[in-house]
């Protein structure tokens, strides 16, 4: 006897061996057992979630001998003929190739002939959505009015593409997607029937694999079992799928932590060199990701080796990595795509100032720690309040020099003609030709235009000291009077640095992308203010922690990492 494909030989005959459509199952089952059954139904959802499986269970229902009954008995000799597929009552077309007017036509001309075998005709029209615009016209009138002993069950992956005349005649139902869980548990039950050797990262590597299809999950573990010589391993189902496995994601994750790109590079070349498909890999590893991220949520170990991975660097790769995924749909270069985004990850912006926060959030909690141990020893003066106390202190006292509130009125009142007309003459600034400005124009061409509104224009930079300078009210009017030398262009700037304005900005673009048309900026610290009598600048611009670390510990026991 020829062999059987294992979504085939498992594939559900009664209403308890369905998995993850518990809601529908129970609305079919109430209307079968109280012969409340309807004429047309409609089954959409993605594929291999049941449909077609349960539009035969309901087939076997409604013909059982021990009808109203909520689930075919599989014993009496219809549900077994049923089985078979040698009761002529039940007609399943394929739309795909039966999609013309004619088809149809004869449909409609056969249903006024009564069942032979059982109470109903049942016509189970697989992928509906691909019949044409005169077969759907064609269907319309038998679909609303059929005889009273046939019932249409239609399916389709696509429901966008039925027609609202056939929708409004049929009653709806959408399967979901099956969850891993339940998927994972199918394949332990046919493992053990089958007497299959197969490891647990094995079984949870085709459920994610299957994305949600126990058929695709049934048809992936057949093609393992082929492969596989001995026990079946989380390796061979990659292998198969052409997916990544936990190695090789550790592997190239490390190395984009590490800040490795020719590494990172040489791994993905030798990763494809295997025949592995990209846009798979990229679903790899964002489904890695969020099993990182639910580690940390649920305290699990999938991935022990990335647990030190931060929260905001895996929300940060998740970014690119979806852009990714869109674009990989329209492109036909996709390994350039695929290589640049893993060179994104290592270098972008965004990864940048995760870094630097990260480094500031280390700092404070060595001061911290530092704190409490000289606490804890009698000798050692204690101080009385604590250093986040002494940093808010110091900051209440000094005047900023820029507010958040002056960011949010020149961003929500953009002028991007004047930005336009500014940065059109902003890379001559270093060569400017007049003596006595020529050193504040060289400062001001450092810093990057970032926007203009309400006559006031926003300029950020790199470093605290030319940040710092630029906020003079001497230099301020050199640079008015560079900016305004041949026409008003500004009345007013304000300058941010780096990281601060990347914060904002982000914020911003948060708000504005939903919808929010004059967005309002969370306060944050902008870390310039006011230099008091007799501090330098270059004192300022210490951390306000370090100063007091150096203050109260003394600066042999402070060690600053850059």
């Amino acid at each position: 006897m020829s062999y059987v494909a294992l979504y085939r030989t498992y594939r559900p005959k009664t209403f308890s061996e369905v998995y993850g459509q518990k809601v529908v199952v129970q609305t079919l089952q109430n209307a079968l057992k109280n012969n409340k059954f309807g004429h047309a139904y409609i089954f959409s959802g993605p594929r291999g979630t049941g449909k077609t499986s349960i539009a035969k269970i309901v087939a076997k229902a409604l013909n059982c001998e021990k009808a109203p009954i909520a689930d075919p008995c599989g014993e009496c000799s219809v549900c077994k003929g049923i089985d078979k597929g040698d009761v002529p009552d039940i007609i399943e077309i394929d739309a795909a190739s039966n999609n013309g007017v004619d088809e149809i036509r004869d449909l409609r001309d056969k249903v006024k002939y009564a069942p032979s075998v059982g109470k109903y005709k049942v016509y189970i029209i697989d992928e509906v959505h691909m019949l044409t615009t005169a077969a759907f016209n064609a269907l319309l009138k038998t679909l609303e009015e059929p005889p009273k002993y046939v019932v249409f069950i239609l399916a389709t992956t696509e429901i966008h593409k039925v027609p609202a005349t056939i929708l409004s005649r049929c009653q709806r139902f959408d399967f979901k997607n099956i969850d891993s869980i339940d998927i994972e548990n199918n394949i332990r039950k046919i493992a053990d029937k089958e007497n299959l050797k197969i490891t647990d990262d094995a079984i949870y590597a085709i459920a994610q694999t299957s994305e949600g299809g126990m058929r695709d999950a049934l048809s992936l573990l057949d093609q393992v079992v082929s492969f596989s010589e001995n026990e079946i391993s989380e390796e061979d189902v990659y292998k198969v799928s052409g997916g990544l496995s936990k190695r090789f994601i550790t592997e190239l994750l490390n190395y984009i932590i590490d800040s490795k790109p020719q590494k990172a590079l040489d791994f993905l070349n030798r990763v494809l060199s295997e025949g592995k498909d990209i846009t798979r890999m990229v679903s790899d590893l964002i489904l890695a990701l969020r099993d990182i991220l639910l580690d940390k949520i649920k305290d699990e170990t999938k991935y022990p080796e990335l647990k030190h991975l931060s929260t905001q660097r895996i929300y940060a790769y998740l970014d690119i990595l979806n852009n990714l995924q869109q674009d990989l749909k329209y492109t036909t270069t996709k390994r350039a795509y695929l290589e640049l985004a893993i060179l994104k990850m290592i270098n972008h912006e965004s990864i940048n100032l995760i870094e630097l926060e990260t480094k500031i959030d280390t700092l404070k909690q060595q001061l911290h720690n530092l704190e409490d141990k000289l606490n804890k020893q009698p000798v050692v003066e204690v101080v009385k309040e604590p250093v986040k106390e002494k940093v808010q202190e110091v900051k209440q006292n000094r005047k900023p020099l820029v507010t958040v509130k002056e960011i949010e009125e020149i961003l929500n009142n953009g002028d991007r003609e004047k930005r336009a007309l500014l940065k059109k003459g902003w890379d001559a600034l270093k060569d400017y030709d007049q003596p006595l400005l020529k050193g504040v124009a060289e400062l001001l061409s450092e810093g990057s235009l970032e926007a203009v509104g309400n006559n006031k224009m926003l300029i950020v930079y790199d470093d605290f000291i030319s940040a710092h300078a630029m906020l003079k009210p001497d230099v301020k009017e050199k640079v008015l009077q560079i900016i305004n030398s041949k026409s008003n262009l500004i009345k007013d700037y304000t300058v941010l640095l780096k990281p601060d304005w990347l914060r904002l900005k982000s914020d911003y673009a948060e708000q504005y992308n939903v919808g929010t048309t004059k967005p309002k900026l969370k306060p944050i610290d902008l870390h310039l203010y006011e230099v008091f009598e007799g501090e330098t600048v270059e004192e300022q611009a210490k951390d306000p922690l370090v100063s007091f670390a150096e203050e109260y510990f003394g600066k042999e026991l402070v060690k600053v990492e850059e």
